[in-house]
């Protein structure tokens, strides 16, 4: 997509991926891949005789057997070519996963794969989903931010490989909260509803554990400047109470009339949960309901915004 300096803002900064895993594990392979050419070659020594089996016992006292001294150098030298070859494939699919870079603009974040430059406005973007993968997974802890324009197509998707990640999720939750946010309230006030996404909590921890992170079933949240939907059921927004961000439990919970839970999931399965969070907070204060929005860190990345959703923030 071709852009225009006015059209994406100022430049950020541009995050890459390191390239030094790839290139140690295909060193790693082709060394691998000589050491076995060697241990054919052993093969012509004068000293090699095969005048029968040969018998190696490993560290753990099992015994392998060779019909000669030949068919374990033919049996050593084709167990490292499968390991050589292991380490080029995976050379080659560390090289693949980190073939992109992205550039943050205020208005909006290129993906740059070779040549080609997709740009995507923080204001087209309806789903920034961040989750949890790998080895700290269960911790919850946001090791990938994934973004798409809406659920016709698919998500880019960034990961923890990329120097500078944390920087990288803090200036598009901050950027994005900024730019899409008054699109949002624009289209509240106007009458209109804006539809979120949430993964039901038992997904979310499963998506964790395992399985294609990317492939998610998500339910909508609808908002609109007088009610709330979910899960089937509407409820007024001047009967809402408060909604809360309980960092210990990574829940965002949403209360309304004594204290009664209207909504409850983990906050990393709603999509643009940050988004969420801010437009509830504005439309309590614009209809100056009694309700409160908790949520520890939200008011931080309001900082961008205006003023008066800020003060919505407890």
């Amino acid at each position: 997509m071709q852009t225009t300096p006015a059209a994406t803002g100022k430049h950020i900064k541009t995050f890459k991926h390191g390239k030094m895993l790839p290139l140690l594990t295909g060193l790693f392979g082709l060394v691998l891949l000589a050491v076995a050419v060697l241990v054919l070659y052993l093969q012509i020594a004068p000293f090699i005789t095969n005048t029968g089996p040969v018998s190696v016992q490993t560290s753990r006292g099992l015994d392998i057997t060779f019909a000669s001294q030949s068919m374990m150098l033919y049996a050593t030298a084709a167990l490292l070519a499968a390991l050589a070859a292991s380490m080029l494939g995976l050379a080659l699919w560390q090289r693949n996963l980190r073939r992109a870079s992205y550039e943050v603009y205020e208005h909006g974040i290129t993906q740059v794969i070779g040549g080609q430059r997709d740009y995507t406005p923080f204001t087209e973007i309806q789903d920034l989903y961040l989750f949890s993968s790998g080895q700290t997974a269960l911790s919850g802890l946001i090791t990938n931010l994934a973004y798409r324009r809406d659920a016709s197509e698919p998500f880019k998707c960034i990961t923890m490989q990329l120097k500078g990640f944390l920087g990288l999720v803090q200036w598009v939750r901050e950027l994005y909260l900024r730019e899409r946010l008054p699109v949002v309230m624009q289209n509240l006030e106007a009458g209109g509803a804006v539809t979120f996404s949430y993964l039901s909590s038992g997904q979310v921890w499963g998506r964790r554990i395992g399985g294609n992170f990317l492939s998610v079933t998500t339910e909508p949240i609808v908002v609109t400047r007088d009610y709330l939907e979910v899960e089937g059921h509407k409820v007024s927004m001047a009967s809402l109470r408060g909604v809360d961000l309980n960092a210990w439990s990574e829940k965002v919970v949403i209360k309304g009339a004594v204290g009664k839970t209207v909504f409850a999931a983990l906050a990393t399965g709603i999509m643009s949960h940050d988004l969420l969070l801010a437009t509830l907070a504005g439309l309590l204060r614009a209809g100056q309901v009694q309700g409160e929005v908790s949520t520890g860190k939200v008011a931080e990345l309001l900082r961008y915004g205006d003023p008066e959703w800020q003060k919505a923030i407890k």
